[in-house]
């Protein structure tokens, strides 16, 4: 691993480290010396030890005095209470949105809605998480509220980083279905109907957690 430049250190070893932990490249419950970490990244073990501080303040990983630092192990009430909380925001988004979406905001989720139609027909997952995105942040765009837009966008890494061992198991068509769905209570104006269905669709993805 290079060694890291002198300015900002701590953002660039925390997003350094979510990568990793978003890809995988730590298993779950895996113990992380900050020592060999600081060896790796080539710097003091201050600046690893604050950026090991927010990815814990954040949920990924566990701090463990005279030990280190343990990868975060998933288990059902906590992966269940994160998806429910990111339902609640995202269906929030989606009832905002379908009140105060512009012609153009909501051309824009139809356009974004039509990305997910190839990668789920092809089972492509990586693709799909592309357009994935896209589509939800233009939902939240359309809402109107940058505030909980951010928050709901908080809880994207820590979905991913749930979700990172079972991505293939998900219903890519279903979830493109669930899409449409709401793409269209959007279009009509119907906020009850969009809201929930963003919600219902947001917080069955805990079923897909390995825990």
């Amino acid at each position: 691993m290079p060694m890291i430049a002198s300015a900002n250190k701590t953002d660039q070893i925390y997003l350094a480290l979510l990568s990793q932990l978003l890809e995988g490249h730590y298993q779950f419950g895996e113990i992380l010396s900050t020592y060999e970490l600081a060896a790796e990244f080539g710097v003091s073990r201050r600046p690893v030890m604050d950026a090991v501080m927010r990815l814990a303040s954040a949920g990924f990983i566990s701090v463990i005095p005279q030990v280190g630092c343990q990868v975060a192990i998933p288990n059902e009430r906590k992966v269940r209470d994160h998806f429910a909380v990111a339902g609640i925001l995202e269906g929030a988004s989606a009832r905002l949105a379908a009140i105060n979406a512009t012609d153009a905001q909501r051309a824009e989720i139809d356009d974004m809605l039509v990305r997910g139609i190839g990668p789920a027909k092809r089972n492509d997952a990586l693709a799909f998480a592309a357009a994935n995105r896209d589509f939800h942040s233009a939902v939240l765009a359309a809402s109107g509220n940058q505030r909980l837009a951010e928050l709901a966008i908080d809880t994207w890494d820590l979905n991913d980083f749930y979700l990172q061992k079972n991505r293939l198991s998900t219903d890519l068509a279903k979830a493109q279905a669930e899409h449409t769905e709401i793409a269209e209570a959007i279009e009509r104006r119907d906020a009850d109907r969009a809201g929930t269905l963003m919600e219902e669709h947001i917080s069955r993805f805990w079923k897909f957690v390995e825990v």
